[in-house]
């Protein structure tokens, strides 16, 4: 298996690329290749400095990088020797069978689809992201691919995140809760009623396990294995989530300092503490992929360490040996005939 890695993407490339790159190797033994695409001056000193030695790994030269400004729309034809556009076109022609990178995302949506193309009968790829829930393996989809969604690709959103839920954590079915402004059927925006009796009538049909509608006080109390909204409304929900360790772990260092026992007490949970804040954590799930391509891009947040780097390769191989992409394919087509 190669996994091609965008190592000019993210805030911090290509130095956690590189050495995530080599953690990820070493952990799993050199079981996969990795093909690491980008600025070869600049990957090669890192390398030596990191210890490359007999990692399964190989350079592919890029002269251009995709940055976090430029148009997701412009970014392929402007830059077509980018790092971004020559990793996946290697997937496309076969010689990679995932592609990973911490870098724009809209430009990777747009390469992405471009390049690989959608599953047949997807209408829309949508990319959904872990967040912490009294619901075991909770996502939200979908977390900013698509944000002027309309309610046939909200539906399918639920199928798609469904089939992934069942393949990658084993749940045969996952709760759809769609995101409102209430409870009662007749609540919200033309958009999602409309999209609730799509789901509903799918539910009924056996298609996917809707549970109706929830409020923005359910997300955390378990109310669904999947909560589905637009991607305008799911990244905002999103960067909400990641703003909540660092707000917590401020108001917890200001409750230290007020005396003595306070800092005691705090040291004492510390170890508890620690493990709740890695549950909001990007870098232990590493990366989530576009469902709905024909192919696997796999998309990370930009300020990915090493470890969530290392983590994003193995999710990629996880979503190649569990054929995501072509079990999502069969299972949408088995719905035309």
């Amino acid at each position: 298996m190669k996994i091609v890695l965008d190592a000019m993407g993210g805030d911090f490339a290509p130095k956690n690329e590189v050495q995530g790159a080599l953690m990820a190797l070493r952990a799993a033994s050199n079981r996969f290749e990795v093909l690491l695409v980008g600025d070869e001056a600049k990957l090669r000193p890192l390398l030596q400095e990191n210890g490359y030695s007999n990692e399964k790994l190989t350079v592919v030269h890029a002269s251009e990088v995709i940055t976090m400004s430029d148009s997701p729309a412009l970014a392929m034809k402007q830059k077509k020797d980018s790092s971004m556009v020559r990793g996946l076109t290697l997937c496309k022609e076969g010689n990679g069978d995932a592609f990973v990178s911490c870098g724009n995302t809209g430009a990777q949506m747009a390469c992405s689809l471009f390049i690989l193309g959608r599953s047949q009968g997807v209408l829309r790829p949508t990319i959904g992201t872990p967040f912490p829930s009294e619901a075991k393996n909770m996502m939200i989809f979908d977390a900013g691919a698509n944000v002027d969604s309309k309610p046939e690709h909200l539906l399918q959103y639920a199928e798609m995140g469904s089939i992934y839920q069942k393949l990658v954590y084993g749940n045969p079915a996952p709760r759809v809760g769609l995101l409102n402004i209430g409870e009662e059927e007749t609540k919200g925006t033309d958009l999602i009623q409309e999209t609730y009796g799509l789901l509903k009538e799918a539910s009924e049909k056996g298609k996917i396990n809707f549970v109706g509608n929830i409020e923005g006080r359910d997300i955390l109390m378990g109310s669904a294995e999947i909560i589905l909204c637009d991607g305008f409304v799911g990244n905002i929900v999103l960067k909400f989530g990641e703003s909540v360790p660092k707000f917590l772990k401020a108001r917890f260092a200001e409750f230290a300092k007020k005396s003595l026992f306070n800092k005691l007490l705090i040291g004492l949970m510390r170890q508890p503490l620690r493990a709740m804040f890695r549950t909001w954590d990007p870098n232990e799930f590493g990366g989530v992929p576009l469902l709905g391509l024909n192919g696997v891009s796999l998309i990370s947040h930009g300020k990915s360490s090493p470890r969530g780097i290392m983590n994003m390769i193995f999710r990629a191989e996880e979503v190649v040996n569990l054929e995501v992409t072509k079990k999502i394919a069969e299972a949408l087509r088995k719905e035309k005939v």
